[in-house]
């Protein structure tokens, strides 16, 4: 064999071929890298970029075998009509609300579990959806993973308080091993000029400072006007944003299926990430379930406030079909 201290000047099949050996011994022969390395007279280092350059290459092909069926039209479609970085659409074939959310918590977990590395920030929103999330992570083997969780949004007080966003960050932050900090506000406040003293509070606006350099934000979206957190406004105020066509919320804001802010004055009264503050981050994880979900991802997706997502497929058809109507 050559001596591979010239390997730059190899040819691309001399070259080729040092990579597919490799990448035969370490995969299929179960050899480790130093091994190999010893085997062929050079470095670990180098052995870790070959089978790295054999993966870049398509030399060595890496597919992972999912334990859920998934509806790959429905993504290919969804994926077509939007900037989305990550799709999955689960087949779940049951009916009952609680086993979808179950799976859907499920498929998300592996998700998060495959991205989270040290030193992240994790925001996390509200709902039952997140919690089914949440609870799946925190009952696998616990982790020993430097990140810290914040909410991304103040407390909603919500019936079931295991699906509010304080009981949320604190969990998903012990599921990992990590760090977590409160946002020691409610979300909705009375009025422009309490919340402007609430957003002068230094734990407050240290908060929303990390939560705006967030890593990942994990969220649902809410069917206007039938969410989990209805009870926040007034009846005359839910009236009025149907009127102007609201579909659906995200972090407590709502929009149109155009993911169009229906109503700005809204924002006034809020502690928490304003829209732009969504599409401004990276990885907006969504997670919803339920044709009555569809108009609310679409309106998220139109507005740019999401740009990974997890479905079922019921929501998925909906959503398709809802487009198509459009066209």
């Amino acid at each position: 064999m050559k001596n591979l201290d010239n390997y730059d000047q190899f040819s691309v099949q001399e070259k080729w071929y040092i990579m597919s050996m490799v990448a035969n011994l370490y995969y299929n022969k179960n050899l480790t890298q130093d091994e190999i390395a010893k085997r062929i007279y050079t470095s670990r280092s180098k052995v870790s970029r070959l089978l790295k350059e054999a993966k870049e290459l398509g030399i060595v092909e890496i597919r992972i075998q999912e334990l859920w069926e998934r509806s790959l039209n429905y993504e290919e479609r969804l994926k077509e009509e939007f900037d989305i970085k990550y799709i999955r659409v689960v087949q779940i074939d049951s009916q009952d609300i609680e086993k979808s959310l179950e799976r859907l918590g499920e498929v998300t977990a592996y998700y998060v579990d495959s991205m989270i590395d040290d030193h992240m920030t994790v925001g996390i929103s509200f709902g039952s959806t997140l919690y089914h999330v949440v609870k799946h992570i925190y009952h696998k083997e616990k982790k020993n993973i430097s990140i810290t969780v914040i909410p991304i949004m103040g407390a909603m007080r919500l019936a079931q308080p295991e699906c509010d966003s304080i009981d949320l960050t604190k969990n998903l932050a012990l599921a990992y091993g990590g760090d977590y900090k409160y946002l020691p506000a409610p979300f909705f406040v009375k009025n422009e000029m309490l919340q402007e003293s609430l957003l002068q509070e230094k734990d407050i606006r240290e908060v929303l400072d990390l939560a705006r350099e967030a890593d990942m934000i994990l969220t649902s979206v809410g069917n206007v006007p039938e969410c989990i957190w209805s009870e926040a406004l007034e009846p005359e105020i839910w009236n009025r944003l149907s009127e102007k066509g609201a579909v659906g919320s995200i972090g407590g804001h709502i929009y149109d299926m155009e993911g169009r802010e229906v109503d700005d004055t809204l924002k006034h009264r809020t502690i928490g990430l304003n829209l732009q503050e969504f599409r401004n981050n990276q990885n907006v994880v969504c997670i919803a379930h339920g044709e009555q979900k569809a108009k609310a991802v679409l309106g998220g997706l139109r507005g740019g406030y999401i740009n990974t997502l997890i479905i079922d497929q019921t929501c998925a058809k909906e959503m398709i079909r809802l487009m198509e109507q459009n066209e």
